[in-house]
């Protein structure tokens, strides 16, 4: 099943993204703190949840885009790859402390463009002084808080805390365009206290499409600009996926990967936090995959390279974190957590050829994201086992193993449902989820 993939190497395209990705230099950004801190100074009367989703839109509408002329799959919350995000809203006192320090310290290292530590000290530090959820919970437990720090220290305080694994298939389902129509129709059933919370979903999920949009006109300006004519070609290609995801739901295995990236990418945008999790690929995408082969619209080496850039993208999203927390979490360890595998919720092998695939894309490209994790059972096919063991060889220590005869079991002790036991993936590091529960 898997045996075909081994014998494709990585694309010298897929070799340029990664030695691209790789080798950018890092620096801090303050673009998308500078459009929060204007949104929220000129809103300062609405709900903190109207806030935050006009902020988010705002977001998804300004910030600045960039498209790799050589990707194959687009999108970042930041002008550069791998940019170090302020999010001001969870609280950035350690930031004013370390600001200076971020190029020479000892472990992930931002440079920082001239002018926005004066930015930051100007404009942006000085407006969120005692209106930052930090400043919130240090009013409310200070005396606690200070107590425990004489003894431990609290970690991970300069980003939020995500950890969760999110219906992706329900995304692929409706597409950004379909779940906006569907909370129209729950807004105009819902009772007058709700109303505000489905008024801040229309107004990101708006946002959200245009966002995508966006990427189509960027992409198709690009290939109109191209000399050369197989880079024209790639970016009206890409001009296409963006503008039909934008409107309907994928059809195609390329617009499906296409969109998973974008749900992320926006997800980081709305929250700065860890340990999103994209959950079992190998199944919610399988149906993307089978068809494009049975009408010919996409070859095994064509499905690998896209699904290598897939993973590409995962390493272009990093943390900015404070210098204590780059002791314990140097490296970007942020949690895209992939699981492939297991069973199915009838009991039977859930193992596919995109499960290959997938394990194949971990040789390619070698990078510490996703964080990916094996589903085995008495069941596991042989090849499976024997191409996890040599995958796991390479030296990332992927795939992680896990049990689902242990855990399946746990979960429904523990009140989980059977449907979601048996469908169940990790978040962040081996964090046990049901997907889509939130």
């Amino acid at each position: 099943m898997g045996d075909n993939f081994r014998e494709i190497p990585a694309s010298e395209r897929i070799i340029s993204l990664k030695a691209k990705t790789m080798g950018e230099e890092r620096f801090l950004s303050l673009e998308q703190a500078g459009i929060i801190t204007r949104v929220y100074r000129e809103n300062e009367s609405l709900s903190v949840q109207m806030k935050r989703a006009l902020s988010l839109a705002s977001s998804l509408r300004e910030m600045p885009l960039v498209i790799d002329p050589e990707e194959l799959i687009v999108g970042n919350r930041t002008p550069e790859i791998r940019g170090g995000v302020v999010f001001p809203e969870g609280g950035i006192s350690w930031l004013a402390k370390e600001i200076e320090l971020l190029p020479e310290r000892a472990q992930d290292k931002f440079s920082v463009k001239p002018g926005d530590i004066l930015v930051f000290r100007d404009e942006i530090f000085p407006w969120w002084k005692g209106k930052t959820l930090e400043d919130d919970v240090y009013a409310s437990l200070g005396d606690e808080l200070s107590a425990v720090e004489k003894a431990v220290k609290i970690n991970q305080k300069d980003h939020a805390q995500g950890h969760i694994c999110p219906d992706v298939a329900g995304w692929l389902r409706l597409g950004p365009a379909g779940l906006l129509s569907k909370a129209e129709e729950l807004r105009i059933r819902s009772v007058p206290a709700k109303r505000e919370f489905y008024d801040a979903v229309i107004l990101t999920l708006k946002a959200s499409c245009d966002f995508m949009e966006r990427y189509s006109v960027l992409a198709k300006e690009m290939a109109m600009d191209q000399a050369d004519s197989k880079t024209a070609c790639s970016l009206t290609g890409i001009s296409g996926v963006c503008h039909n995801i934008s409107l309907y739901p994928p059809s195609s295995f390329r617009e499906a990967l296409q969109s998973v990236w974008f749900l992320f990418v926006i997800l980081h945008m709305e929250s700065n936090a860890s340990s999103f999790s994209p959950g079992r690929m190998d199944q919610y995408l399988l149906p993307f995959y089978e068809n494009d082969l049975k009408v010919g619209r996409i070859s095994g080496p064509d499905a690998l390279e896209l699904m290598d850039a897939l993973y590409i993208k995962f390493n272009q999203i990093v943390y900015l974190r404070n210098a204590h927390s780059t002791k314990y979490f140097a490296g970007f360890p942020i949690g895209f957590n992939v699981t492939i595998g297991g069973i199915d919720s009838s009991g039977k092998d859930a193992t596919n050829s995109l499960t290959f695939l997938m394990l194949m894309s971990h040789d390619h490209v070698r990078l510490p994201q996703p964080n990916l994790t094996a589903r085995v059972h008495m069941s596991s096919p042989g090849p499976f086992i024997d191409e996890c063991t040599r995958i796991i060889s390479l030296g990332s220590g992927m795939p992680q193993i896990v049990n689902d005869e242990s855990i399946i079991p746990a979960l429904e002790h523990s009140g989980v449902s059977k449907d979601d036991s048996y469908d169940y993936a990790l978040v962040g590091c081996v964090e046990l989820s049901t997907q889509g529960n939130y």
